[in-house]
Order: C-alpha cells, then structure tokens, then sequence
C-alpha cells in the first residue's frame, strides 16, 4: 500500500481535529437537554406543593373558613396553570434537543466546510514548498544545479528564506568541491612537475658546463649552434624551476609582509622606462602575514606579464586599497587584454598562448595567492587591456 502524501495527510489531521470535537460537543449537548426537566413544568410543581400543603394545613385548623376558601382557590389556580401549561412545556422539552440539535449540525456542516477549504489552502502552501525543499535536497547530494525560478508560494515567506539558504547551501559546497578538485589536481600536476624537474636538471648541469668549454674555442660558426644550446638549455633550467615550484607549500613561519614596499620595489626594477608608471594606494596599508619569497615572485611574474603583453611599452598602474582585514591590489595594463572565454583557463597549469611559455606561471600565482588566503581574478581594463585584481587576508590564512 502506498504512503499517503503529505498534503493528504496534513489535511486529514485538520479536519479530524476540528470534526471530532464538534461531533462530541454536539452530541454531548442533545443528550443533556433530551435528560432535562422543564424548567416551567419544575416550577409548576413546586407551586402545586407549596400550595397543597398550605390546604392541609387550614384544613386541620379551622375546615371550610374563609382562608381555607382562599387557599383552596390558589391551589385550584396552580394546578389548573399547571394543566394549562404542561403540554407546552412537553412540547417545548421535546423540541428543543432537535432545535439544538439542527443549529449544531448546520454550524458543524459550516466549520467542517470552513476547515476544508482552510485546510486544503494551509495543506498546499504547506505541501508545495516541501516537497521542492526534499527535491532540491536531493538535487544537492547528486550535484545538480537548482532551478533559478523562484516559485510563489504566497504566505509562508519562511520557505523564501529556506529557498535562499539552500541555494547559498549549494554554492558554497560547489564551491568547496570545486576548490577541492583543483587542489587535488595541482596536488597532482605538482608531483609530476616535480619529478620532471629533477630530472630535467640532471642533464642540464652537464650541458652548460660543456657549453662553456666548448665556446672557448670555438669557431664562430660552432659558437652560433653553441649559444642556441645555451639559450635552450637556459630556458629548460628556467621550466625545470616553474615545474618544481608548482604544487609546493610555502615553506617556514608566516612573517609580516609590506605589500607597499614589495610592488613598489618591483616596479622600479621590472618595468622599463620606455612604459608610464602609475602607483596608488591608501595612507594606510596594513601589513599581511604570509611568506615574502613566493608573494615577491607572484607579483613579478603578473607584472612582467603585464609588460611582455605591452611589448615594453604603454602603460602599467598598481592600486593598493585597504578594507575591512583585507589588502586589495590591482594590477592594469594597456596590453590587448584576455578574452572573456580565457579569463578563467589561464590561471590553469599548462595552459599558454605564447610560444616559448610553459603555462605555470599563472597557475603558480594563483596557488601562492590562494595558499595565503586570497582570491585573484581578471576583467578587462576600461580602455583598453587587463586588470588583475588580488585580495590578500591581513591576518594568516588559516584564521580568515
């Protein structure tokens, strides 16, 4: 047999709760007034008493004399009265349990009308919204999206709010889920890229040492194949460390960092006098806890991105903003920007669109940014380019 639904079994108990106290108190009603005296009738014979025993009692004094007469009179009046009065009082004793009895059943018919109505109404606003809460439970445990559309179930602004905390439910956990997956992922591209490193670097060693000898006396057409092999075994050294950095943990005690001094010191040593310079920031920028070396290399490699992407010229500008326990720093350039359907795909491993470019770098500022506690993304800059924006907790990461 199957269960009876909610809505079924909510509306069942709103009508047995109200049918069966009326059906009690109108029943309990007719049988007390079918038990009980008229109320004329009871008053009619305790006239008839009094009366008669005023009889007896001048009849035993003085028999036939003028008060005798009167009392005699009365009590000739009352049951007279009383024979009058007896088949309406019987009349109305009888009729009244069925007045009574018609008057409760229509205002029973009515309320239980009443409560169907109420109940079929409460049951649906009740009903509808629940049975979306356990489906979008289940949503949430198989990983499906919700619905966007917002139904109206009117009246219960409760639901409203369950309906949001759900959906904020489900972000959050895609959220987790998601940052999880990456994790794992650059878990994995980090031992792989280690590996790789070392043993990247083991031949590599040997070659540029023998490069060196070899370029002594060479000749200038050796010397040419000689200074490929030097610039190519230099740009291998250079991925083998990208591949070792990728995937790894800061290493040491949290420290405070300048964020202030960090860029500032940047700019001058990495951008060109041939680009402008625009540098901006809060009077009062807090110190963030994090660790100075991979914060330092971050920043240089979005910046010296910034500056390939202008080829060494246009413009580059740095805004430091303090809020509320975070440090915000955006980082513009006048370069051709990244296409909105790259924006999220270059901060993954491997992924590059230049021809001597490893795909790391990125991948590796977003993993130091997120190790501290941050966030980093990039929107096109108003006019033209690329603006990456980073937000760094000022407190360690592990307390924000």
């Amino acid at each position: 047999m199957s269960r009876l639904s909610f809505r079924t079994r909510l509306f069942l108990a709103l009508l047995t709760a109200t049918v069966l106290p009326v059906t009690i108190v109108t029943g309990a009603g007719v049988y007390v007034l079918q038990n009980l005296p008229s109320v004329q009738v009871a008053k009619a014979v305790s006239d008839l008493e009094r009366t008669f025993i005023t009889l007896n009692r001048e009849l035993a004094l003085d028999s036939l004399r003028e008060g005798s007469l009167l009392a005699l009179d009365r009590h000739r009046t009352t049951v007279g009265y009383i024979v009058e009065k007896t088949p309406l009082a019987i009349d109305i004793k009888e009729s009244v349990p069925q007045v009574f009895g018609a008057v409760m059943l229509i205002a029973a018919v009515v309320m239980v009308l009443t409560v169907m109505f109420v109940g079929r109404t409460l049951s649906a606003q009740l009903s509808a919204p629940l049975d979306e809460v356990v489906e979008w439970t289940g949503r949430i445990q198989r990983h499906e999206a919700l619905d966007s559309a917002t139904p109206d179930h009117r009246g219960i602004p409760e639901f409203a709010e369950l309906r949001s905390a759900l959906r904020n439910l489900a972000h959050g956990l895609d959220q987790a889920r998601d940052a999880e997956l990456e994790a794992e992922r650059l878990r994995a591209f980090g031992e792989v890229a280690r590996r790789v490193a070392h043993e990247m670097k083991n031949p590599l060693t040997p070659i540029r040492l023998a490069v060196s000898q070899l370029s002594r006396d060479a000749t200038p057409e050796t010397r040419e194949v000689l200074d490929v092999i030097a610039v190519e075994s230099a740009r291998l050294e250079a991925m083998a460390r990208e591949f070792a950095e990728l995937g790894r943990l800061p290493e040491g005690i949290a420290a405070p960092v300048d964020l202030r001094e960090l860029i500032d010191d940047l700019l001058r040593s990495t951008v060109p006098d041939s680009m402008l310079r625009h540098f901006s920031a809060d009077e009062e920028i807090p110190e963030i806890s994090g660790h100075y070396d991979p914060l330092r290399r971050a920043f240089s490699n979005i910046i010296r991105n910034a500056v390939d992407a202008c080829h060494g010229e246009g413009s580059l500008g740095v805004r430091l903003r303090s809020s509320e326990g975070w440090v915000g720093i955006a980082i513009s350039d006048s370069g051709p920007g990244v296409p909105e359907a790259q924006r999220e795909m270059i901060f993954r491993p491997y992924y590059t669109d230049k021809r001597d470019g490893t795909g790391l770098g990125l991948a590796i500022v977003r993993q130091t940014i997120e190790q501290h506690g941050g966030t980093i993304s990039v929107e096109e800059t108003p006019g033209g380019g690329a603006t990456f924006h980073i937000r760094l907790p000022t407190r360690p990461a592990e307390d924000v």
